[in-house]
């Protein structure tokens, strides 16, 4: 999967979100890139990603291309697991591990996009849900 913005116009701005899951046997290539080609640009770029399983894995590649004085791009990653005392703590609170740890990954994916339209909205938690039906 993979995300591009190029700004080529002064005093735009651009931000790619990434979240990903992986999980029974999966392998994941999330790719990123920003490309600044004029002054007075902003883009900053995000690669998140959750591995569930030893058999799983998640490659993330932030790139960032500055072709321009003048501009602010910046960008983060990160890979890793659900932590161990979060869903003792769940547990503790009467839920299974398996409801605990949905009810994690609900959370990690759960984004609130400011201006996004409320069709997309929509089909976007869809695409969730069905996501984690199997979890």
């Amino acid at each position: 999967m993979g995300s591009r913005a190029i700004l080529n116009a002064p005093n735009t701005s651009a931000e790619i979100i990434s979240r990903s899951v992986a999980n029974d046997q999966s392998r994941i290539y999330s790719r990123g890139h920003l490309s600044g080609n004029v002054p007075n640009v902003k883009g900053h770029l995000e690669c998140h990603g959750l591995v569930l399983d030893d058999n799983s894995s998640i490659y993330a590649v932030p790139e960032l291309e500055a072709n321009a004085a003048n501009l602010e791009m910046s960008h983060e990653a990160a890979v890793g697991q659900i932590d161990e005392e979060e869903i003792y703590y769940l547990t503790s609170r009467g839920l299974t591990e398996e409801e605990a740890a949905s009810m994690i990954v609900r959370g990690f994916l759960s984004m609130d996009i400011t201006g996004l339209p409320d069709e997309l909205a929509a089909e976007t938690q869809k695409m969730i849900d069905m996501s984690l039906d199997g979890m």
